[in-house]
């Protein structure tokens, strides 16, 4: 579905960079999960299965998993990204737009606080032609669409990895 004003062609930026924050978390998550339960593993047989060492990693295993989920996936989501922000890193990833995007943001925020220098026709214009040269970049979709496969291929590899290990380990 394509935006069809400045906000939403912003709103669906943020949201994928979210979606690249997500993904990117689930592979440190999946790498270093896989990671604590080969030590759980390990702490287990060498302490020979015992009771309290069973309890013992048990609760070390969730603990792990429950703060690696939070490190690297609720953490980096919690940030908050102004539209100013996000215009600004869609800017630096597609230099074609030339600073644009920001100009109209501010232009747009002026026009709404009638503090604006600037006619409604004007920013009405500039909004226009911010939307234009977002459609022509097809909405920004190419900035996150490598390290969205890049993170995508590291899950997949970390998790056919991981399952192999599990498997087909000792």
């Amino acid at each position: 579905e394509n935006p069809s004003d400045l906000m939403g062609v912003i709103h669906q930026i943020r949201r994928r960079w979210r979606y690249k924050l997500m993904l990117r978390g689930a592979v440190g998550v999946l790498g270093l999960g896989a990671a604590a339960l080969v030590f759980s593993a390990w702490g287990l047989e060498s302490w020979r299965f015992s009771p309290a060492s069973i309890v013992t990693f048990r609760v070390l295993i969730a603990l792990a998993f429950a703060s690696l989920v939070g490190w690297f996936i609720v953490r980096p989501l919690l940030w908050r990204v102004s539209d100013e922000q996000v215009a600004l890193y869609l800017e630096e990833h597609e230099p074609s737009l030339q600073a644009e995007i920001v100009s109209a943001i501010e232009a747009s925020r002026l026009a709404a606080s009638d503090n604006s220098p600037h006619s409604q026709v004007l920013v009405r214009r500039l909004i226009e032609s911010a939307v234009a040269k977002c459609e022509a970049i097809d909405w920004g979709r190419n900035v996150e669409r490598q390290p969205l496969r890049r993170h995508a291929a590291t899950f997949a590899v970390i998790a056919v990895a991981a399952i192999a290990l599990f498997t087909l380990g000792p």
